[in-house]
């Protein structure tokens, strides 16, 4: 469970940042493997990993398959819990001019 729950902290900061820059939104996409592994994210030899658009961020796990979920872009509004760094982080560090100064350690 800890696990989980790491992995997919780390999987909603790979979003913010994909969120602010693009160039890292490009590399997200065309090259998921190599940017999971620069953030400590192995996944196994033999195991498929791509990327699904959807509503939440969410790392989906089934053997031979993981499928990262990103969403188009953040909610129009943000959640005190999402500020503070829920189960699903938004970037609100400042980089990006979407919230400002929390803190949330995003690459960004």
């Amino acid at each position: 469970m800890i696990a989980q729950v790491s992995e997919e902290l780390v999987w909603s900061q790979i979003v913010a940042r994909a969120w602010c820059d693009e160039g890292f939104m490009k590399r997200l996409l065309s090259d998921l493997r190599a940017v999971l592994a620069e953030h400590d994210l192995e996944v196994p030899p033999g195991t498929e990993v791509e990327v699904v658009l959807g509503t939440e961020v969410k790392v989906d796990d089934t053997n031979a398959v993981r499928r990262f979920v990103l969403p188009a872009g953040p909610p129009d509004e943000l959640t005190e819990e999402d500020l503070v760094g829920g189960a699903v982080a938004y970037c609100n560090c400042g980089a990006c001019g979407r919230c400002g100064g929390c803190g949330c350690r995003c690459r960004c």
